[in-house]
């Protein structure tokens, strides 16, 4: 007695393949001759016209499709009965991406010579005549496995099996074959992949059906290849923000070593300022103890005390800027003419403005160094101003 708390594993589902391929069985198949004035986009009109007068049923109860001979003067077409293929249990014809005849599979081979050709299926066995080079098959043929095999026909036979069929990128099988007991004929016929045009010839679903499966199948790989190049657009941009991510990065870690590095730079530019002043003053370049000294001299041999300084400037060149007050317009005259005459002082420009009574003024002044001939407390205790004695 079972264990009824132990569940059977329930069977594995076998996925259905991309590609159905029907055995020749339920086909009838025919071999026509194209008209050479017939262009190659009126191939498919041409042969629904031809099956509509070879078929003895309607279009609309059949499952059809045609193959084209290298050279473009023949048509290999066939036909199913839909009914039938329903009862053998091919429905839902739409689930599968391509449904081919067996022999559409080998379509495209190449033998070195005449060969017979023997598809060997679960339960038929297709057989046809392969032409030498790449040509169309011919009598083709469909036998129960139990039935006798014929007899060969051109002397050379190869028997083949069709491999799990596989599907590209873009949706086009590849057929492969292996052999079956005997040795291989000679040519190529492993692997195989027919155009794309090719197969919507040779595949037996309606027309109408076929039509919109294949502007739908353009649709979708546009819209696949929009969608890659628009990842690939997004990763370029990815990598851009990270490279200006990084970049700005790099550009904070210069800017705060940089902000590191200011107050010791300034510290170094007031140093070299002060190094330059100090060595124009070892060079006799900048006097202002001298000018300062000769400007005060010149004051105060004026004897009077109406010139105040409020501020002295000295400027690179020994040039004096002097901003003061005077008590009246003539005290500075008489200093800025004093100052214009001393042979020392190089008058450059002078400014006074009078307000309330006093007298502010601006004086700039070039500062020419000579050496004093007397002693400089004499020429303050001598006033410039007194008039000499008459001998």
């Amino acid at each position: 007695m079972s264990d009824p708390t132990i569940i059977a594993p329930e069977p594995e589902s076998t996925p259905q393949p991309d590609v159905l391929v029907l055995p020749a069985e339920y086909f009838f198949v025919e071999q026509v001759d194209v008209p050479p004035a017939l262009a190659a986009s009126e191939l498919a009109d041409f042969a629904e016209l031809s099956m509509e007068a070879i078929a003895p049923f309607p279009l609309e109860q059949l499952r059809w499709g045609f193959l084209t001979a290298p050279d473009g003067q023949k048509l290999l077409i066939y036909a199913a009965l839909r009914d039938r293929l329903k009862r053998a249990g091919f429905t839902d014809l739409e689930n599968y991406v391509w449904v081919l005849p067996d022999f559409a599979t080998l379509h495209g081979a190449r033998f070195e010579r005449e060969v017979d050709v023997v598809l060997h299926g679960e339960q038929f066995d297709t057989h046809f005549v392969h032409p030498g080079g790449e040509a169309m098959p011919t009598q083709v043929s469909s036998l129960h496995k139990n039935s006798e095999a014929p007899k060969t026909r051109s002397g050379e036979s190869v028997h083949l099996r069709v491999l799990p069929v596989e599907l590209t990128e873009k949706g086009l099988p590849v057929f492969r074959f292996e052999t079956v007991g005997v040795e291989a004929a000679k040519g190529h016929w492993s692997p195989l992949m027919p155009s794309e045009a090719t197969l919507w010839q040779a595949d037996i679903r309606p027309a109408s059906y076929k039509g919109l499966e294949r502007s739908t199948r353009r649709t979708t790989a546009l819209v696949f290849r929009i969608l890659g190049y628009a990842a690939c657009f997004g990763l370029f941009l990815i990598f851009l923000e990270a490279l200006l991510f990084g970049g700005g990065f790099w550009l904070n870690q210069r800017e705060a070593k940089i902000d590191s590095q200011t107050t010791p730079v300034r510290r170094i530019e007031d140093k070299q300022s002060l190094m330059n002043k100090l060595e124009q003053v070892a060079q006799n370049e900048l006097r202002p103890i001298a000018i300062l000294e000769a400007a005060n001299l010149i004051r105060l041999s004026l004897g009077s005390t109406g010139i105040e300084y409020d501020e002295t400037v000295i400027e690179s060149g020994n040039r004096l800027t002097i901003e003061g007050k005077a008590n009246t317009v003539n005290e500075l005259n008489a200093f800025t003419t004093a100052l214009n005459k001393s042979g020392n002082f190089l008058l450059v420009d002078d400014q006074s403005i009078t307000r309330s009574g006093k007298t502010s003024f601006t004086a700039t002044l070039d500062y020419i160094h000579t050496e004093p001939t007397e002693p400089r407390a004499a020429l303050i205790n001598t006033p410039a101003s007194q008039p000499e004695e008459a001998p």
